[in-house]
């Protein structure tokens, strides 16, 4: 029974904004750049506004200002400058303000609209009609990572707008552990809380404040003193609660659990949000009741098969053996070594690269290992399930015990290892570490290196008891007083007697009664500790960025969520600029094997359980290397011109003084219209038709309401946040700058602003919206100007150029292990790619592009689930490369005169330009060489839904920065007497059709030959516009 396909309210609210599932979503907007126009819409909003939705827009823009304003808090609040939601928050955010927009006015048309919806659909058949007790919860169903605490602290802002006066607002937790997180994260944000003490008088609450409680602390009725609580004390009251993982209570021991929960919110008044990773894993066909609940109350599915689809938290690789036993002795060994090995790696590329991958927000490297539990507390006698978690424990300390005082045995292990001749195969016959340990292959590791890297020393081990944290045994070396390693134990004294037995006493737990948590120490800067062995403190939320190589201790087969959980836990990633996302393969090997965990079990039966639940998640991946080969290299090679950077050039080292420009002045724009004003005005937001029914003088009329000083502040800070380090910025420029701005810069209606707007902010906000985009433009035009004039040409090879093609030569297929049959096939006839079009995949073969094979797009599950490095083409771009194929085959005869050549030109790697705030990787370069003379074209096929006018950077780069760039080298070719000649062009190629667009750009008198003036040509299927590019070059 999959939960996927029963989520009414999620599916029902999809439609409302126009989409019938969220896959459609998710390709639309997962790579949409986050932030705002100068009007204050995020760029989601930007997007959604111009859709069918069955929403005003006006509303839409309500939404999302409201949405805005809880980013703005916990920016502010958190002191995180660069936070911002993703797409998939945004719309966690937006689709719960619809509900309780919906909720608080017309309660009964929500309920008639949800079951209509949910009686169109054969799929909802088992979902029950909806009542108005199902309207009392909402669920989020969101991945480990995706920052479901955030998306908690705005529903708390967003339901006390709509609905006031709660008599308790409850947070429940797992445990202590996880209370403790969350009174710290309310405390960052701003809301205020308590952790229940054990005292009456610490259940009182003050309005608004969060009463933090555990689970397991709550009780039907109380008997004697003690810290429970009697679910009674919040009975019949107004109570908002929360419930965080809210999966707990779903096994038979746990039910009363939920049972309680429930009792907390029987009134008619009260509310519940429950937010959980791992809703799917608690739905059998035997719970048909909880299918009936979650079906009908989770808002939004961002489960971990979309997060990780989407780039987000670490990627994974798993050390898998085919067995059908267990493992022995030998393979156990060797694992763990390899598990050494691989943490080794991480440590020592995080220490040589840490300049380089600082960018990133990787954290020091740490090797976990972990179960379910390691020892339960209660009974003095140990349990079947204790001595088997133990048994898991002391083997990996002998492991250490061995390698630390015999080197030569962990010798012979890596060098099996790192030769290829571990004898660990896979399903495939292969070596499992045939593709893995790149950097130590290449650079071999001396074993003393290893030992005092990881282990701070050698020797004897020894284990203390730390007295001042519960539950925690450190290990260290008797050559040194640092601790590398903490076992985190639910009963030491149960363990000690049996860790003494099986290590022949060996090993004696000793006391430290000085050293604090080493645990709660692990995130510090000046942790030792590069080993934990822990249990469900990691699972339940433990706050660590640090985990990067995972050994799995005893997992019970009923344990499904709890192990997506634990593997949530480990794939977290704060990622560059806090994108959460991990860096595609072009960034090289040290960024990506630090964005990677490794994963191994101390046998096979927990590898599969693992493997089992994981892929019900994400499939697993089989890599197929493709060698590249090039066409035709000796007629491109040394002889056609690609462009170069002068890397010792530094913009920042420049001071830059803000300004009035009127060319910039003339760029920037406000939109504060909403849809229908949009459509009555015929605005193409370049020259006003009725200009007297718009606001020029916006600023000016309110002048007097703005305060400077704070508009200084503001604009100071962005530039901080934007990294604008070297521009210095005056009072008198920003007032003249406000002052001279031309009438069209600011679009609203004549009367849509009064002087109580003004004395409500609104101006203020309004200059601050224009400024930051006058700013922005005018900075980036200063470093535009500084990188083109450090620009040079060079003539094109693969040995001096290697970074614009795919890396070492090979293309990477990546297939799930259920479709890796089709792909086998294939690879045995490799000659196939380098000739023709290989549909499976698939991939393109043209010879006038400077390799082959090309992965490209095909409409399918079965093609989106096949991965490639570098990434496939899309649809628009696929449709091109297969358009220019044609057309140059077809006009053969007349081209016969110029050479063509043509290259995908890699994103993030490839040759790129800068606009106004980012680099620009156009995506393809076409090179037409007729006699002496180069003709290069940067053409960039993509949707223009978003552009709204010319004065869109890219469209400004096709019409006017190119041409700069194309003067500046010829006056240097010109200087240096290179005997080369060459023009630049650069063209957008429209897969957005003319019809559907010309509407978005404010006029239906936008015609298509303005779009050709400025360079945007529209890809349609008789190939009209390739005409247009080939024109001169074309023989009649």
């Amino acid at each position: 029974m999959q939960l996927t396909k029963h989520l009414v309210l999620f599916r029902y609210i999809l439609k409302q904004f126009g989409y019938d599932d969220f896959e459609t979503l998710r390709e639309e907007f997962n790579n949409i750049q986050t932030g705002y126009d100068s009007a204050g819409r995020s760029s989601f909003a930007g997007v959604l506004g111009w859709k069918p939705i069955r929403i005003p827009q006006e509303t839409l823009f309500r939404y999302d200002e409201s949405i805005r304003t809880y980013e703005e808090r916990l920016k502010t609040n958190r002191a995180e400058p660069k936070l911002t939601f993703k797409y998939f928050q945004w719309f966690a955010l937006l689709f719960t303000e619809y509900y309780f927009d919906r909720l608080t006015t017309d309660t009964n048309q929500l309920i008639t609209d949800l079951n209509n919806f949910k009686n169109t659909y054969d799929d909802y058949s088992a979902i029950e009609n909806y009542n108005e007790n199902d309207l009392k919860k909402l669920a989020f169903w969101m991945a480990t990572g995706s920052g479901k605490t955030l998306i908690m602290h705005c529903n708390y802002w967003q339901i006390r707008k709509y609905f006031k006066d709660w008599e308790n607002i409850i947070l429940i937790t797992p445990n202590e552990g996880m209370s403790q997180q969350h009174y710290e994260s309310f405390t960052a944000s701003g809301i205020d809380s308590k952790i229940y003490s054990g005292s009456e008088e610490s259940l009182k609450t003050k309005e608004g404040e969060i009463l933090i409680i555990e689970i397991t602390k709550l009780v039907k009725e109380k008997e004697g003193e003690g810290v429970s609580v009697d679910v009674d004390y919040f009975a019949e009251t107004k109570n908002l609660v929360f419930i965080d993982e809210g999966h707990k209570g779903q096994r038979s021991e746990e039910k009363k659990w939920k049972s309680l929960r429930e009792h907390i919110t029987r009134s008619n008044d009260s509310f519940t949000f429950e937010y959980s990773a791992t809703f799917g894993q608690i739905i059998t066909s035997r719970t048909n009741e909880l299918l009936q609940e979650y079906g009908r109350s989770i808002i939004f599915d961002y489960s971990y098969r979309h997060f990780y689809a989407d780039g987000y938290g670490k990627d994974f690789a798993v050390f898998n053996i085919e067995a059908e036993e267990e493992y022995n002795d030998e393979q156990i060994d060797l694992l763990l070594t390899a598990g050494l090995l691989t943490y080794y790696e991480q440590v020592i590329l995080f220490e040589k690269f840490e300049s380089e991958i600082q960018q990133y927000e990787i954290e020091k490297p740490l090797w976990i290992f972990v179960g379910s539990k390691v020892i339960g507390n209660g009974s003095s006698t140990l349990t079947q399930t204790d001595k088997k978690n133990i048994s898991d424990v002391t083997r990996v300390i002998k492991f250490l015990q061995n390698i630390l005082s015999s080197p030569k045995l962990l010798q012979q292990n890596v060098d099996k290892i790192l030769s290829g001749n571990s004898g660990l195969m896979n399903s495939d016959g292969d070596d499992i570490f045939r593709d893995r340990l790149k950097y130590l292959k290449e650079n071999r590791p001396s074993i003393d290196d290893v030992l005092s890297k990881l282990f701070n020393g050698s020797g004897q081990i020894e284990a203390y008891q730390i007295k001042n944290a519960e539950g925690e045994i450190g290990l260290k070396t008797k050559t040194s007083d640092k601790y590398f390693a903490v076992i985190n134990i639910g009963d030491v004294a149960k363990y000690s007697k049996k860790l003494e037995e099986d290590t022949d006493g060996k090993l004696v737990i000793q006391e430290d009664s000085f050293t604090s948590s080493l645990f709660y120490n692990l995130s510090e800067t000046d942790s030792t500790v590069n080993l934990l062995i822990g249990s469900k403190k990691f699972i339940e939320g433990w706050n660590s960025w640090r985990v990067s190589c995972m050994g799995l201790l005893n997992m019970g087969k009923g344990e499904g969520a709890q192990i997506v959980q634990l593997f949530g836990r480990g794939v977290r990633l704060k990622g560059k600029d806090l994108s959460l996302k991990r860096e595609n393969e072009l960034s090289g090997y040290p960024v990506r094997a630090l964005q990677t965990i490794s994963i191994f079990g101390l046998n096979a039966s927990y590898m599969n359980n693992f493997l089992t639940n994981i892929e019900k998640e994400t499939p697993e991946y089989k890599e197929y290397p493709v060698e590249i080969r090039f066409n035709y290299e000796s007629k491109w090679a040394n002889k056609i011109v690609t462009f170069k950077k002068d890397e010792n050039h530094n913009f920042k080292e420049y001071l830059v003084v803000l300004d009035y420009n009127e060319e910039i002045a003339k760029r920037v724009t406000i939109d504060l219209r909403n849809r229908v004003m949009v459509a009555v005005s015929g605005f193409n937001n370049q020259i006003a038709e009725n200009i007297e029914e718009y606001s020029g003088s916006l600023l000016k009329e309110f002048y007097d309401f703005i305060d400077l000083e704070n508009l200084l502040t503001e604009i100071k800070n962005y530039t901080l946040i934007r990294g604008y380090t070297n521009l210095v910025i005056t009072k008198e420029a920003i007032a003249e700058i406000l002052l001279k701005l031309r009438p069209e810069s600011i679009l609203c209606g004549k009367d849509q602003f009064t002087i109580k707007d003004a004395i409500e902010g609104k101006i203020q906000r309004v200059a601050e919206s224009v400024l930051k985009d006058y700013v922005q433009k005018f900075y980036s035009d200063k470093e535009k100007d500084s990188l083109t004039r450090n620009l040079s040409i060079d003539l094109l090879n693969y040995d001096s150029y290697q970074d614009i093609f795919p890396a070492d030569k090979k293309m990477i297929i990546k297939a799930p292990k259920e479709h890796s049959g089709i792909v086998d096939q294939l690879i045995k006839d490799i000659n196939q790619f380098y000739k023709n079009d290989v549909t499976e995949i698939p991939t393109i073969h043209f010879d006038k592009h400077l390799y082959s094979p090309i992965a490209s797009f095909r409409k399918g599950e079965i093609y989106q689930q096949i991965k490639t490095i570098p990434v496939k083409l899309n649809a628009g771009e696929t449709k091109f490369i297969k358009q220019i194929r044609d057309f140059i085959r077809s006009n053969s005869e007349k081209l016969k005169s110029i050479e063509i050549y043509l290259l995908r030109n890699l994103p993030q790697k490839g040759i790129s330009f800068f606009l106004e705030s980012s680099s620009f990787f156009p995506d393809f370069i076409l090179w037409i060489v007729k006699d002496k003379k180069q003709y290069i074209y940067f053409l960039d096929p993509k949707g223009i839904r978003m552009m709204t006018n010319f004065n869109h950077p890219k469209v400004l780069f096709c019409t006017k920065q190119v041409k700069e760039i194309n003067e500046s080298l010829k006056e240097k070719i010109s200087k240096e007497k290179k005997e080369i000649d060459i023009e630049l062009s650069a063209y957008i190629l429209s897969v957005t059709k003319y019809d559907d667009i010309k509407q978005n750009w404010g006029s239906e008198k936008t015609s298509q030959e303005d779009f050709t003036k400025n360079n945007i040509l529209f890809i349609d299927d008789d190939k009209k516009y390739l005409l247009q590019l080939f024109d001169e070059f074309v023989e009649n």
